[in-house]
Formats: C-alpha cells, structure tokens, sequence
C-alpha cells in the first residue's frame, strides 16, 4: 500500500504516525494525554533521552541511547526502560516539566515515480513539512521512599499531510509499576506494565513496538505486503503483563493482550488491524538474558505470542477465526571504544498462520501459510555525533495467490512475500553528548541520509507486481531532521 508504516519511534523518541486522513483530533488521545499529564506534574519530575527524560535524569542523551539519539538503547537506557523509567537526578526547573514534542521533517525520492499520487502529493519528490515522527509526549517516573515505583509516557500521534488532512491519535504508550526487592546477595525488580502495543514495554528496543531501526522510514510508500501478525497489531490492542529482572540479568516478561472496544478505537482515533480483533485473549511471554563485561554488553532473548482473531474483514461470519502463532529469537551486542560505540542488533521471527476463515471464504488459497522475518543492523557512532548503519531486512512466507495477488504497485505476480532490503544511513547529531551542550535539555536534533535498496519485492525482482515495475524501482532515497523538544 502507499502508506507509512504505523509506530516508529525513539526515545529522544518520536514515534511513527500513519498518514491515514481522520477527521479530527481522537478524543481519548487527548482526555489520556491530559490525565497523564496531570499525575506526571503531580507525581513526576523529568525522566530519558526525550527532552524531558533528560531532564529527569539529569544525563545527556547519549546515557541512553547510542549515538546521543533515540530509540537504540545503551546498557544505562536499558536499566531506564526496566525499572519503569523512575531513575533520577536532575535538578532545576526542567526536571520539573515532563511534556517534549517531536518533530521530522523529511524529504523522499522514490527510483522510479509512482504509477498514482498519492492523496497530497505527486508522484514523486515527496516533502514533508512535519515528517512522519511528530508526537506530543508526556513522560516521568518516580520512586517513592523505596516502596514501589510509577512511570511511563503517553504518546499523541499527529498525521499532516499539507492541504489535505490532520489528525491526531493514540500512538505507543506505555506505563509501569515496579517494586525492586534484596534477596540476600542477589536483587529483584518486579514490574507491573500495562502498553497498548505488542512488546511496547519491552526495554531492549529490539521487537516489534517499533524501535528497531530504521526509526524513521519513508512516509509514502510502497512498503513489502507481508509482516508478522505481532507488528500489525500496532495500538488497537493493549496488554498487561508482569516482569521480573533477576540480578540485572534474567528478564521474563508474561502478559495478556486483548483487542480495544470498537467505541474505543473510535476515540482513539484508531482504525481497527486488518487482521480483526482477539477473540478473547493472546498470551505473551518475553525471556531475555543479559551481560556486561569490559566495554561489552551482550542480551540474548526469545518471545512468542498467540493471536486468535476473529470478526475478520471479508469474512462473513464474525465468529470464524484465523490464528497467528509468532516466535523467535534476538539479541544485542554492544562495544564502546571510549567515546564511540559500535552496537549491533538482530532478530528472527518465525510465524505459522492458521487460515481457516479466509480459507473457507476463497480469500486465502491455503488453509496455513507460514512467514519467516529477519532483520539485522550494524552501526558505529564516532564519539555519539557522526553515525552509520547498514541494516539487512527480508521476510519470506509461503506461495498464496489469494493473499498476495497481481496489482499496480502493491501486489504480486506470483503470489508470493518474498522481500529483502539493504537500508544505509549516515546521520549527524550535534548535541545529545554532555549537559553543556547548546540547548540541554530541551533540545536535540538528527540529520541524516538514508537510502533503501529491495534486492527482492512482493516475491520478484523484474515485474514483481505483474504490471511492469522492477523491485528496484521501489528503492528510496529519505533525507531527514528529527527534532525533539
């Protein structure tokens, strides 16, 4: 489709917004953003690398986040995420403020021009004035007199296409109790997370909450058909879990997710998944293993969620169901050379999809299909100013000429998702490494260079879509600033 993919963000941390047009503002985007407002002034000062975390902490951006900007964690911004973002230690009055508004504005070239234009824009040559990563946050945390902890951030999302839409809506939010407990030599950190995004409280950045790279992406398509059910869901479900940390090593993580009321999608401002919604419940289990040694960090982990749908777009009988079972493994790998650092992430996904709802209405012409998705990027930050990434993304699935179909663009002439992508980015980040710099801690910018090249799209490298367009005519060019405030 020619869209942005939803919910990107950072932690010096916008977010990713789809450029979906909405009429207006989602009411409960800003009744929450305003109660969450309220506890956080009352109960809060400043927390992370959004401006306002900085301020909390009283740190630079780079404590957090490797290259002095968001969303990629160091081991210190790891620590952050898990003990429920109430760290602190800044002092003044920006501790005392905890709203940061992001901004992105963006300009993209696409090796070929599109076939149609997008509402608001030609068919090539796209700017965008505010970019897909603009959001309000409201974020803080505190720990009350060794007795528990209470923190978290609430995200307004906002979609701007010049002369032709503005919207706002709930985006990635996420809020936390936790209690730190003494086992004799040994500690324990037990959390309570409620986030309205599958792995959205996850601290190591490396799922499906969108904070793996590349944080910001190009927001007019066209992006490959096929993701793993875990990252379609996006914020249309919310989910509560319980976590532990043992020694600052073992994480576990076990939740439950279900699928937002319709009335609450609508005030929202949310459009429901396209996969339907959870019948019932979808269980979660995270399992991560960490370790610092020298200059090195090291976390291994797996996880797996079941997702049972049903009320399936096209399907005629709201109670068939459809199920996705998501599984797989990541890790991070961290090396500081004094003041810069080399960090690499990765991470397979391995889904099975039962289909039998799609299967009995003719849509899907399988009654199971199976997708694998890997994805993996190496980057190194000269003393956390001067950053570059090279980044490898594939998804490959089983042949379904139902699912995956001939189309101008989008679709695919042999039915298969089949899509790889070699992305490169160089980015500058002038700020973000001391608290003297210019503007700390209310301001930090990024700019840079990315470019996206598809070895492989939507099953094919010449012809892929059955009307004449190459894989690599898909490959984009995205130059960036991101702001936060």
């Amino acid at each position: 489709m020619v869209s942005h993919d939803a919910h990107k963000r950072s932690s010096c941390e916008p977010e990713v917004v789809s450029n979906i047009p909405r009429a207006s503002v989602g009411l409960r985007a800003v009744l929450l953003g305003t109660l969450a407002l309220a506890i956080v002034f009352w109960w809060v000062p400043r927390a992370d690398a959004l401006p306002a975390f900085a301020g909390q902490t009283g740190a630079p951006c780079s404590a957090c986040h490797v290259g002095g900007f968001g969303p990629q964690l160091t081991p210190f911004g790891i620590s952050f995420r898990a003990n429920g973002y109430t760290l602190r230690g800044g002092t003044g009055p920006w501790a005392q403020i905890p709203v940061s508004v992001v901004v992105s504005p963006s300009f993209q070239n696409t090796a070929t021009a599109l076939p149609a234009a997008p509402s608001g824009y030609g068919t090539n040559g796209f700017f965008n004035a505010l970019g897909t990563g603009t959001a309000l946050y409201i974020a803080g945390g505190k720990y009350f007199d060794d007795h528990f902890g209470v923190g978290g951030f609430e995200q307004v999302g906002f979609s701007i296409v010049p002369g032709v839409s503005f919207s706002a809506s709930e985006a990635t939010s996420d809020f936390t109790l936790t209690k730190r407990l003494s086992l004799g030599d040994h500690s324990l950190l037990l959390g309570f997370d409620f986030t309205n995004t599958p792995s959205g409280g996850d601290p190591y950045n490396t799922l499906y909450n969108g904070f793996t790279f590349p944080f910001l992406t190009p927001f007019v398509g066209p992006v490959p058909s096929a993701s793993p059910a875990i990252s379609i869901l996006g914020t249309t479900v919310y989910g509560l879990s319980l976590y532990a940390l043992y020694d600052n090593s073992l994480y576990v993580d076990a939740g439950l997710y279900q699928t937002w009321s319709q009335d609450f999608l609508n005030i929202m401002n949310i459009s429901a998944s396209s996969l339907g919604i959870i019948a019932g419940t979808a269980p979660y289990l995270r399992i991560a293993d960490q370790h610092t040694w020298g200059n090195n960090f090291l976390e291994i982990g797996g996880v797996a969620m079941w997702i049972p749908l049903q009320q399936i777009p096209g399907i005629s009988d709201p109670a068939a169901q459809n199920s996705y079972l998501d599984w797989g493994f990541d890790a991070t790998y961290q090396h500081t050379f004094g003041s810069d650092t080399l960090a690499i992430t990765g991470n397979i996904l391995f889904e099975q999809q039962t289909l039998g709802a799609s299967f009995d209405e003719g849509i899907s012409a399988n009654p199971s299909n199976s997708l694998t998705q890997f994805r993996i990027a190496a980057s190194y930050y000269w003393n956390n100013t001067y950053g570059f990434t090279l980044a490898y993304n594939a998804v490959f699935g089983t042949t379904d000429q139902g699912l995956f179909a001939p189309a101008p663009l989008t679709g695919s002439a042999n039915g298969s998702p089949d899509s790889q992508a070699i992305i490169a980015q160089f980015d500058w980040t002038p700020f973000g490494k001391s608290t003297t710099d210019p503007g700390y801690p209310w301001l930090n910018v990024r700019v840079g260079l990315q470019y996206t090249h598809y070895l492989e799209f939507n099953g094919g490298t010449t012809n892929y879509d059955g009307f004449g367009r190459n894989a690599s005519d898909n490959d984009t060019l995205l130059l960036f600033t991101w702001w936060a405030f």
